[in-house]
C-alpha cells in the first residue's frame, strides 16, 4: 500500500524543453502535452493498400453462428457474472460510480444495465459518458521517472463501460482461437507462454545441430497499444468476417474518445484521442491480437523470408501479445524482406518498432 501511494504521486517531471517542473499544474501540462502528441494522428488515405494486403493474405473468417453468438442480446446472467468479477478498491470512472455502488445495488441495476448495454449493441452508439476517461500513469520500473514516456497510461473508464466490454470480451475470446494462428499465445484462451519458450528452444537446438546460418530477432513495438490506427483495425475486423453489428459496436467504443490525466489527485484539461487501444479496457488486448495477426501472416507467407525448417514445418515467428520473435535462416536475403514488410505494415497500421529494444 505504501508503495502504491508513493507511485501515485509525481513530484517532478522533465518537459519537452528539458526543464524540470515541480508544480502539480505544470506536471499535468507536461503529461497532457505528451499524450496529446502520442494519441494524435496525421490523415493518411491508404485504404486501397490496406484492402490489397488483407485480400492477399486469405485470412480465415468467422462463421454466421459465431457472429450470432457475438452479437446476440446481452443477458442479465452475463451482466451479473461480470459484476461478480469486479475487483474491489478499483478507482471509479468520471461518473464517480464505484465498485461498491454496483455490488450494493446489483439487483435493481441489472435490468437498467441490460437495457443500456443492448441499446449500445443494437444501435452502434454509446452514452456520452463512455467517451470520457481519465488516465492514471504508472511508472515503469528501472526507468527514468522524469520522462513522461516512462509511465504506462491506464485508462480508467466508467464501470458500465467496463461491464459492456467485459461481456463482449468474454464472447470474443471463445472465437479468437479459430482465427488467430497458434504462433500468437498472448490473450488467446488456453494458450500458454511456455508454448513459445518450448518452440524457441527447439529452434535454437536445430540451428546449433545443423550449423545453420540463422538469426533470431526479438522485435519490440514502440508504445504498442498507443500507436495502432483505428481505420486499419476496423478493416482487419471486417476481413475476418465479423458482421456489421460488431464492427459498428467497436467503432462506437472508439468514437471521439476524450481523456484527462490524473496527477496528484487532480486532473489536466480534457483532450481528444485519435488512435490507440485503451489500456484498462477488457476487449483492448483481444482487439490488439486481431490487429497484429496480418503482420504475422504476411511474414509467414512471404517467400523471400526463410525460417527454420522443423519437423512440423517452417518456423518463422512466435508472438506473445506485442512481443514478437522472428526466426530467420539465410539472413542476407531474409532480413531485407523482413525490414520492408515492417516498414510497409507500419505505414498502414501505425505499428512502430522500438529500435532501442529490438
Amino acid at each position: 500500500m505504501k508503495k502504491q501511494v508513493v507511485n501515485n504521486n509525481i513530484f517532478k517531471i522533465r518537459d519537452s524543453s528539458n526543464l524540470i517542473k515541480y508544480k502539480t499544474e505544470e506536471i499535468q501540462n507536461c503529461f497532457e502535452n505528451y499524450y496529446k502528441k502520442l494519441y494524435s494522428q496525421a490523415e493518411i488515405n491508404n485504404d486501397n493498400q490496406i484492402h490489397a494486403l488483407l485480400e492477399s493474405l486469405n485470412l480465415p473468417r468467422i462463421t454466421e453462428d459465431q457472429n450470432r453468438i457475438l452479437t446476440k442480446e446481452i443477458t442479465e446472467e452475463e451482466i451479473d457474472s461480470e459484476i461478480s468479477r469486479l475487483k474491489p478498491n478499483k478507482a471509479p470512472g468520471t461518473d464517480g460510480y464505484s465498485f461498491e455502488f454496483y455490488k450494493l445495488l446489483r439487483k435493481p441495476l441489472i435490468n437498467l444495465l441490460k437495457n443500456t448495454l443492448n441499446w449500445v449493441l443494437k444501435e452502434g452508439e454509446t452514452p456520452r459518458s463512455w467517451r470520457e476517461a481519465f488516465i492514471a500513469v504508472i511508472p515503469k520500473e528501472g526507468k527514468d521517472q522524469l520522462d513522461c514516456a516512462n509511465y504506462r497510461p491506464v485508462s480508467v473508464l466508467n464501470l458500465d463501460y467496463r461491464l459492456f466490454t467485459a461481456v463482449m470480451a468474454r464472447r470474443l475470446e471463445v472465437i479468437l482461437p479459430d482465427i488467430i494462428d497458434l504462433d500468437q499465445t498472448g490473450f488467446i484462451k488456453k494458450r500458454q507462454t511456455t508454448d513459445d519458450i518450448r518452440r524457441t528452444l527447439l529452434v535454437m537446438q536445430k540451428i546449433i545441430k545443423t550449423r545453420t546460418e540463422a538469426v533470431i530477432l526479438g522485435l519490440d513495438a514502440e508504445k504498442a497499444f498507443d500507436f495502432d490506427r483505428w481505420n486499419f483495425l476496423y478493416k482487419v475486423i471486417e476481413q475476418f468476417g465479423f458482421n456489421k453489428t460488431f464492427i459498428k459496436t467497436i467503432q462506437a467504443l472508439y468514437c471521439q474518445p476524450t481523456a484527462r490525466v490524473k496527477i496528484n489527485g487532480s486532473f489536466s484539461d480534457t483532450f481528444r484521442l485519435h488512435r490507440g487501444c485503451r489500456q484498462g479496457c477488457s476487449i483492448s488486448p483481444l482487439l490488439f491480437a486481431i490487429y497484429l495477426e496480418p503482420l504475422s501472416q504476411w511474414i509467414k507467407q512471404n517467400r523471400n523470408i526463410n525460417g527454420i525448417h522443423m519437423e512440423g514445418g517452417e518456423q518463422k515467428i512466435a508472438l506473445f501479445a506485442d512481443d514478437v520473435l522472428i526466426d530467420l535462416s539465410q539472413p542476407g536475403r531474409s532480413l531485407p524482406a523482413l525490414i520492408n514488410i515492417m516498414d510497409e505494415f507500419g505505414l498502414m497500421s501505425g505499428y512502430k518498432l522500438n529500435t532501442k529494444k529490438t
